[in-house]
């Protein structure tokens, strides 16, 4: 087996074991590792069926990690929401209390 086509099986299962465990700060090193892997592999002519099998495979994966990433983002963004409502509702009793004269 080529060291590139082992390279990019080898960070394929890295990228599997971060979503899988949703480690997002993991996730962006590996990121970085699989661009530079793809930046290397641009300079090295067409590649073999094997090569392409490994980097279509880790085109797919990548794509679902993408999705993942999508649907933390808007989990967060979901609950920063909540967060900030429940601050409205503190800030309208502060609001009641001064009003109030403090009662």
């Amino acid at each position: 087996m080529r060291p590139v086509v082992a390279e990019s099986r080898a960070l394929y299962q890295r990228l599997a074991e971060v979503l899988e465990r949703r480690d997002w700060r993991q996730l962006g090193e590996v990121d970085q590792a699989i661009r530079a892997h793809l930046q290397r592999l641009s300079g090295l002519g067409e590649p073999d069926a094997d090569l392409l099998q490994a980097k279509r495979r880790l085109q797919e994966l990548h794509g679902r990690a993408r999705a993942a990433c999508a649907e933390e983002c808007e989990r967060l963004r979901r609950l920063l929401l909540t967060h900030l409502e429940y601050a409205e509702g503190r800030s309208a009793y502060t609001q009641i209390e001064l009003m109030q004269g403090g009662r």
